[in-house]
């Protein structure tokens, strides 16, 4: 077949166009460039493309002016090298786009033509995605590694599958021994069911996914070690779990932080406790003798014997609120969290009020408990002393008439409580030392009703809210964390 028969010449132009066609619309970029030089003979349109030049701007024009680095211009040497020996080269290299934006690529080069005519054939792709994926893969696994705070990686099933070194220091357990087992190595006795069935409630939920919260760990020899934890679920494209992470920070120092402080501020108000506790119990206790000489007097009219067992009836019941109050203040108890109901609890201190007719002169005490308020942890006992210490200052307040007010609710992951009275109100400068310590404006009492209120809320991680102005009663809202 000679090169000037017509078919043979037809075969080669269709044969050229579809070779132009597969160059030009390849998904990779492809380019024809001098061995020596790198000067660019050709280059295809996703070349184009991605590098952000027109193809004439390309032409012509040599790789090297192309990277991002000019010293990465370096390692090419040996790509050529490897390309005239061995008739093929790889290569990683980072270009820039006329943008200005790196662009890294692996390129593969073949040699063709026939000697001094020899050209490369470079089919690069970009890898920046994959290798981008790979570097933030292996960043989080070097934070994994490295960070302070204990972490590990469970399964869909809540097998660990491993450990950082952090987990290892603090709960001595070694990474072989953690590998295979489950978190409830960690478990201490003093976090409830009901709280871990909250904790997987909130986990397994693909509205949130994750929980954090404070409980106490056990490391390997026993030792109890409080924590701030989190567990976040892993989640696939789809939404399908895939694993657990854990992250938890050791509080032990800060805890024995607010220990000492909490210390040195009792010491602080030693003193002043003590003169208040003098003046509490010198006082019913001198009614208290005084009553008693009377019963030695062997003719006592009945209405005075009368008199004088209902003075030492008032005043050792006195006398024992005050060392009660003194003792809550000045040695409250751990919280014990359990799943308890507010709303029974609230309607229970209701009827107890309502039940002393003798406390409440004439007022009235209504309720307005929320029906959607679910059971949530909460130290029952405690919380009970909030609530009736805070009823107590409103009916107090109220001096026989008026109306008190217990209300519950519950907003975004807290718990609302509002005791409302139509007392006298509080003035500004009794707002200012409302929840400190031995401040009071009755005649009789030591202040700590609210100091002890203040106190228990706070530990639960809650707080107190005050709204008031003289002749307008008051309103305390507290607010307790709905779950923990």
């Amino acid at each position: 077949m000679s090169g000037s028969d017509p078919n043979y010449i037809k075969g080669r132009s269709v044969n050229a166009r579809r070779f132009s066609a597969l160059f030009d619309f390849a998904a990779d970029m492809i380019w024809i460039a001098e061995i020596e030089s790198g000067l660019l003979l050709e280059a295809n349109a996703t070349t184009a493309r991605t590098l952000g030049y027109p193809r004439e701007e390309l032409l012509g024009r040599e790789l090297p002016e192309f990277l991002f680095d000019k010293r990465d211009s370096a390692p090419s040497r040996p790509f050529v090298e490897s390309l005239r020996s061995r008739g093929s080269a790889a290569m990683t290299a980072t270009f820039r786009t006329k943008g200005g934006q790196p662009l890294e690529v692996e390129m593969r080069a073949s040699l063709i033509g026939e000697g001094a005519e020899q050209v490369m054939l470079v089919i690069a792709r970009d890898i920046g995605e994959s290798l981008r994926e790979h570097r933030r893969a292996l960043a989080l696994f070097e934070a994994f590694r490295r960070s302070n705070d204990v972490m590990f990686y469970c399964d869909r099933n809540g097998v660990i599958l491993d450990v950082n070194a952090a987990f290892t220091r603090s709960y001595g357990f070694t990474r072989e021994e953690a590998i295979g087992n489950t978190p409830r190595i960690l478990r201490s006795p003093h976090s409830t069911e009901e709280v871990y069935q909250q904790m997987w409630g909130q986990i397994l939920d693909p509205g949130k996914g994750f929980w954090r919260g404070q409980l106490i760990n056990r490391t390997k020899d026993g030792r109890e070690i409080p924590v701030i934890l989190t567990i976040t679920a892993v989640r696939n494209d789809v939404g399908e779990i895939l694993g657990y992470v854990s992250n938890a920070m050791d509080i032990s120092d800060q805890m024995a932080l607010q220990g000492r402080v909490a210390n040195a501020e009792a010491l602080a108000s030693l003193g002043e406790m003590a003169a208040v506790v003098a003046h509490e119990i010198r006082n019913p206790l001198g009614s208290i003798v005084m009553a008693a000489k009377q019963l030695t007097v062997a003719k006592l009219a009945k209405a005075d014997r009368d008199m004088v067992y209902r003075v030492l009836r008032d005043e050792s019941q006195r006398l024992n609120e005050t060392l009660t109050n003194f003792l809550a203040y000045a040695r409250p108890r751990g919280l014990r969290l359990e799943l308890a109901d507010l709303n029974a609890l609230v309607d229970d201190v209701a009827r107890t009020l309502r039940s002393n007719q003798e406390l409440l002169k004439g007022a009235s005490v209504e309720v307005a408990l929320d029906p959607a308020l679910n059971p949530f942890p909460f130290d029952r006992d405690q919380v009970r002393q909030v609530v009736w210490n805070i009823a107590l200052n409103g009916v107090q307040a109220m001096d026989g008439g008026g109306t008190l007010t217990l209300s519950t609710g519950h907003e975004a992951g807290s718990v609302r409580l509002e005791i409302r009275d139509t007392g006298s109100g509080i003035t500004d400068s009794a707002r200012e030392g409302l929840f400190k310590p031995f401040q009071t404006t009755k005649q009789q009492g030591t202040g700590l009703g609210l100091a002890i209120a203040d106190r228990i809320v706070k530990s639960h991680g809650g707080s107190i809210e005050v709204d008031s102005a003289p002749g307008k009663g008051a309103s305390f809202v507290v607010r307790l964390p709905y779950i923990q």
